[in-house]
């Protein structure tokens, strides 16, 4: 995910063969004249899913780190400072104009900035440059501290049922607020903040299910994940926020909030039946796998591009369009999860790891140093640009996942290893039998 978040990064930038500013339906990025392969193919089908997966994932790491409390919390704080130090100080060093883009700064004189004469982050004004790739990190805190209550009650069996009263009312809250803070955006506020609030009540209630004291014998588990499933369609995709949404707004974020939110909740709530001492989940619908060739085909996004006011998530103005836009996110995460189910999987190898740790905190300097390397040339593409990111990201890893021999193992004789071991009697007395 990480390696297809920093293509639409790099895309978004204005350079050649990207997705530039002002965005129009059908064929705007590809043309005969400006073709644009990769861009396609991210618009078509990658953004459908790969930030609700994001999140799934990394609800998915929270079933199986969950202690008393979520886990990570001193960690993604310290990436998320690190991550917003290093892309203030690139801002800085630029125009600090979001109007200068790669692919036209050179032929503007007000884009000249100390070191760059250019942003990475254009037309997004100035202050989400500095934030940039790290509102990932910001709203996992959040996320994290809201379904503690959730996770606690399904992880502990300690933990009494009225603890998801205070989850409810947090995320009520939460909704309200932005409700409120989109003003006029939002033409039936009532309306939103009721069906946002009930969407969450049933999925708070339905996620009781999951533990097998409060489910009938004759409800499989896995029908209880497809029940959540339905319900993350029904908040993320049927709920009306407003006619259009053409920004980053306080709406927008509501929008983003429901569906990520669900998608995070999702991967604790499914992962904890794949962990050891829970109860398996038992196919369903998967034992009929033909149909999805029809599910992925119904709930697949149009290949007419359509902005919807940002690259994040299009918020589709035709309600039928958000509703299938947002099954289809649904429906992915199930197959990866049942796929996992029945695959031999090996661990992700430690430098593949570093590589997606690096890339993700570097890669708008990564993207600013190649653009400067290569302007001019032939690699002068988003393409080219995000492949060689990825080459460099892959080295950075593969250099942390080295590590140097220690003295013991460089020096393999017994007097090295003999005082290494703490021996420094015996060695220093074959040192005098030598002599």
């Amino acid at each position: 995910m990480v390696v297809l978040v920093v293509y639409a990064h790099i895309s978004r930038s204005g350079v050649p063969g990207g997705v530039q500013d002002k965005i129009s339906p059908d064929d705007r990025i590809y043309t005969d004249k400006n073709p644009s392969p990769f861009a396609v193919r991210w618009i078509s089908e990658v953004r459908q899913y790969c930030l609700p997966l994001l999140f799934y994932v990394s609800g998915a790491a929270s079933a199986c780190s969950f202690k008393q409390a979520p886990s990570g919390f001193g960690k993604i704080a310290v990436y998320t400072f690190l991550g917003v130090a290093l892309n203030g100080v690139l801002w800085v060093m630029g125009p600090q104009n979001p109007e200068c883009d790669p692919g036209s700064c050179h032929l503007r004189p007000e884009c000249k900035g100390a070191v760059f004469d250019f942003t990475i982050s254009p037309w997004s004004g100035k202050l989400f440059p500095i934030l940039f790739q790290m509102w990932y990190c910001v709203m996992l805190i959040a996320l994290m501290l809201i379904n503690w209550p959730l996770f606690a009650y399904l992880h502990k069996k300690s933990c009494h049922a009225a603890i998801l009263i205070l989850q409810l009312v947090l995320t009520g809250a939460l909704v309200s607020a932005f409700v409120v803070l989109a003003g006029e955006e939002i033409e039936q506020p009532l309306l939103v903040a009721s069906l946002k609030v009930a969407c969450e009540g049933a999925f708070l209630a339905t996620a009781m299910l999951a533990r097998p004291e409060h489910r009938p014998s004759w409800l499989p588990l896995r029908f209880v994940h497809y029940l959540l499933g339905l319900l993350m369609f029904l908040a993320f995709g049927c709920t009306p926020i407003a006619p259009r949404i053409e920004s980053i707004s306080p709406s927008f974020i509501l929008y983003i909030f429901t569906g990520f939110n669900k998608a995070f909740q999702l991967g604790f709530i499914i992962t904890l039946s794949r962990l050891p001492g829970w109860e398996e989940a038992l196919p369903i619908v998967s034992i009929y796998w033909p149909m999805l060739v029809i599910l992925r085909t119904v709930t697949a996004p149009s290949t007419s591009w359509f902005a919807g006011g940002n690259l994040t998530y299009p918020y589709y103005p035709r309600l039928a369009d958000r509703a299938l836009y947002a099954a289809g996110a649904v429906v992915v995460m199930f197959v990866v999860d049942r796929v996992g189910r029945h695959v031999n999987c090996n661990a992700l190898p430690e430098s593949l790891a570093n590589m997606a740790l690096l890339l993700y905190l570097l890669h708008p300097w990564i993207m600013a140093i190649l653009i400067v390397v290569t302007r001019g040339t032939p690699l002068e593409d988003a393409g080219s640009l995000w492949l060689l990111a990825l080459a460099v990201g892959w080295v950075l890893g593969l250099c942390c996942t080295i590590k140097p021999r220690t003295i013991c193992r460089a020096r393999r004789d017994s007097k090295s290893l003999a005082t290494c071991n703490g021996d420094s009697e015996s060695s220093s007395q074959e040192d005098s039998v030598d002599a």
